[in-house]
């Protein structure tokens, strides 16, 4: 092990989570460079365990539905245990800014304001921000009601998207190509109890292009750090199975402009559309967070690290990525994707064996989430997900819902955006 990695061992991160691909991305990122790494995660056989790089994994309350006793149960922990960094690996991002005053004072974190977070959380919000300050985005209908959304509707050709204005992992998002669709996400709203008249839906139109995702690191308002990946080819709830590093300074330019606008501070990742006909972006959702950084890490900018040091107050200078761009890839996500075609054992083993073998498109793929020579605990999700889906396809949808339970906020973001830390904790 160098020096370099030595010294990083004598500084602790505590995860906020373990459950979702994107923290399983940012243990790949981290590990290698010799960090202390702790979850908290209310699943003690999270994703995140199966890694050579974490020590430990305290069990904590589920965030989404007691994000109170959540956070508890962090300050508790930061309070007996020493820990230099508390990295928000997903939605928790959100809680921490919100009660950031009660962390600040003891742990290295870095979010930017509860205030700012608020334009940017929901689907709503960040397309009303984008509005004020002119950058560019699918037409918008916003709705509260079921007469609401069909009204909307009646506005955009199909397909057009029917949206929660809260939600992750792609959770939410319904494509209406044909009128008997409406009827279908109708019955689903109902029986989720959505239609109350309170929540919030997005009725957009189509954005024409390619799918593609910003992610950046801003020292208070100052952009540090910029990577843009494309979608080479889609898993199931739209993520993504390969992708490839893209240059876009027009997407800079707008990054610089959101940054300064909200004194950003930490990271933030963007979803667009991305037009190559007009040369322009259409944004769409915004997570003011890191999602799965392994595409920037093997283009040689390692965001995850990035935020690391900007938790421990250090001076970061910007890196330089590497050329030509680099593609990564998911074995997981290729599994779950394949799936969700036709529900077929088949295509599951099919679609191994190309990961396996780096036939196709996974040809000089880098492995982002799990590195199995590098990391071979890691080998251990991917069998039961291969297990299980050659049990039964269909669990691909009930695989990714019982993970995304785990760490995302939902509708406690709304409950959040009303009450102050100090009338709680």
């Amino acid at each position: 092990m160098s020096t370099g990695q030595n010294s990083n061992s004598k500084i602790r991160i505590l995860l906020s989570e373990g459950s979702s691909t994107n923290v399983r991305e940012m243990i790949t990122a981290l590990g290698p460079l010799g960090y202390t790494l702790d979850i908290c995660d209310p699943n003690p056989f999270c994703l995140g365990r199966f890694s050579r790089y974490i020590n430990k994994i305290y069990r904590c309350p589920i965030s989404g539905i007691d994000p109170v006793g959540y956070l508890k149960f962090v300050i508790q922990l930061l309070k007996v245990q020493h820990y230099d960094v508390l990295f928000p690996a997903n939605e928790q991002a959100y809680l921490f800014a919100w009660a950031k005053d009660y962390l600040t004072p003891l742990v290295g974190l870095a979010v930017a304001d509860f205030s700012a977070f608020k334009r940017l959380q929901t689907k709503s919000a960040f397309i009303q921000f984008l509005d004020e300050i002119h950058l560019p985005h699918p037409v918008t209908q916003i709705a509260h009601t079921w007469p609401e959304i069909e009204q909307a509707g009646t506005f955009f050709t199909m397909p057009y998207f029917i949206k929660t204005s809260f939600g992750t992992a792609s959770t939410g998002v319904w494509c209406i190509k044909q009128k008997e669709d409406l009827s279908l996400v109708n019955s689903k709203l109902d029986e989720q109890r959505l239609i109350d008249g309170q929540t919030e839906f997005l009725i957009q139109e189509v954005a024409p292009g390619n799918f593609e995702q910003s992610h950046a690191i801003f020292d208070h308002g100052l952009l540090i750090a910029l990577h843009c990946t494309r979608r080479l080819l889609e898993g199931a709830q739209g993520g993504a199975v390969v992708k490839i590093g893209v240059k876009r300074p027009l997407v800079q330019q707008h990054f610089e402009k959101i940054g300064r606008t909200l004194d950003w501070h930490g990271s933030l990742s963007i979803d667009y559309f991305w037009n190559e006909q007009t040369g322009q972006p259409s944004y769409i959702d915004a997570n003011p967070r890191i999602t799965e950084p392994m595409n920037a890490v093997v283009n040689g900018i390692n965001l995850a690290d990035l935020q690391v040091q900007l938790s421990l107050g250090k001076e970061i200078s910007t890196p330089s990525p590497i050329y030509p761009p680099v593609k990564s890839q998911s074995a997981i996500q290729s599994l779950l994707g394949a799936a969700s075609w036709r529900y077929s054992r088949r295509d599951v083993l099919h679609e191994m064996i190309r990961v396996l073998f780096k036939k196709g498109i996974y040809r000089s793929c880098h492995e982002g989430m799990t590195p199995v020579l590098q990391d071979f605990p890691s080998i251990l999700p991917i069998i039961f997900i291969l297990i299980n889906l050659l049990w039964d396809p269909k669990k691909e949808k009930s695989l990714a819902l019982n993970t995304i339970a785990n760490y995302s906020l939902g509708s406690a973001i709304t409950w959040l955006s009303v009450k102050k830390p100090k009338d709680v904790i």
